[in-house]
């Protein structure tokens, strides 16, 4: 049913509901209705159709399966066994009921019978793009992150724009420790979809971590030029700038952040923090300030404040900025040495 099908038969299924009258739907209708329940999260209209659709169609196994479908949502799962179990007296095993059992199972974490079910449906030959997914979600479950990751890949191979399967695939490398083996597969993946921001992003994060700056520079760039609205790789780019002591161009970075998010109070702090290692403090002070401005919850600027106006000799102000720090995160113990450092030149003042 399209859009404006599934409207209609809502509407006249909660005016049935409101005038109390009682109306026929065939079970395609209310196999829509429930769906578009479940899928805005208004449980007890969805249950309210459901106990209709069984009235009008007890026979109906998709509806059958939309109400285990609704079980499995209210973590009712042993209602929902029993009641699949009576539907496979009467059925043969198809995808949809083999994806609801591997489900149930999953949820009573008992992961190598899900993974068995799901087995069935890739000998069936049907949705191997989805399936591989869902085999690989239960081998997450049990840690075993080989199986997990082939599963992934295999399921990428059906559909290579699913950035989801490709962070799992990512993931799965990061916990065997295989950062080598990541490269190798990114730059594969990117051979075959060169403007895939994720997987640049991802590549370079990989780089940076075996210290190889330079092609974690160009990759982040590269991540940028795919998309240049996805705020990451600026932040990752211009980190590593400052770690190589380039605070000039990671102003630059961290400003073409502002333009793609007007109001990051990190790119303000960071920026703040770039101008006060070369000794800009004017502009150090209008940054933390602005940080503060945009989000003030954000303790690292009230501490920078703090610590620029200790060094400044204004120890009032210092312990205003620091005790606003403390209030927001207690657990920081440098925090706390400033604070203290603040209240004693304080006391030793007066």
């Amino acid at each position: 049913m399209d859009i404006n099908d599934v409207k209609f038969s809502v509407d006249r299924f909660e005016k049935m509901i409101n005038d109390n009258s009682l109306l026929f739907f065939d079970s395609f209708e209310f196999e829509s209705i429930v769906a578009h329940y479940l899928e805005n999260g208004k449980i007890e209209y969805a249950r309210k159709a459901i106990d209709l659709s069984l009235n009008q169609h007890p026979t109906s196994s998709s509806l059958i399966l939309l109400k285990i479908e609704l079980y499995i949502h209210e973590d009712k799962i042993n209602e929902a066994d029993e009641l699949l179990n009576s539907i496979l007296i009467n059925e043969n095993l198809n995808e949809e009921i083999c994806i609801v059992k591997a489900n149930i199972l999953s949820k009573k974490k008992l992961h190598y019978k899900a993974i068995e079910y799901l087995n069935k449906i890739l000998a069936m030959g049907e949705n191997n793009n989805e399936i591989h997914y869902l085999i690989g979600i239960e081998y997450l479950f049990l840690e075993n992150f080989v199986k997990a990751k082939s599963n992934f890949i295999n399921s990428l191979n059906y559909n290579s724009s699913d950035h989801g399967t490709l962070y799992n695939i990512i993931y799965c490398f990061e916990m065997l420790n295989k950062k080598l083996n990541s490269i190798s597969f990114l730059n594969n993946y990117l051979d075959r979809n060169p403007y895939c921001e994720i997987s640049w992003y991802n590549l370079g994060k990989q780089y940076v971590s075996l210290k190889k700056y330079e092609e974690g520079l160009n990759s982040f760039d590269f991540a940028i030029i795919s998309d240049e609205n996805f705020t990451s790789p600026y932040i990752e780019k211009a980190k590593i700038l400052q770690r190589l002591d380039k605070y000039e161009e990671a102003i630059i970075i961290y400003k073409k952040l502002l333009s793609v998010n007007k109001t990051s109070s990190y790119a303000m702090l960071k920026i703040g923090h770039c101008y006060e290692k070369i000794g800009n403090s004017s502009n150090a002070l209008a940054y933390y300030y602005k940080s503060v401005h945009y989000d003030p919850s954000t303790d690292k600027a009230w501490y920078r404040l703090s610590k620029y106006f200790l060094k400044n000799k204004n120890y009032k102000k210092a312990n205003d900025y620091i005790e606003k720090a403390i209030r927001i995160n207690q657990e920081k113990p440098k925090y706390w040495k400033l604070y203290l450092k603040c209240a004693s030149l304080i006391s030793a003042k007066n």
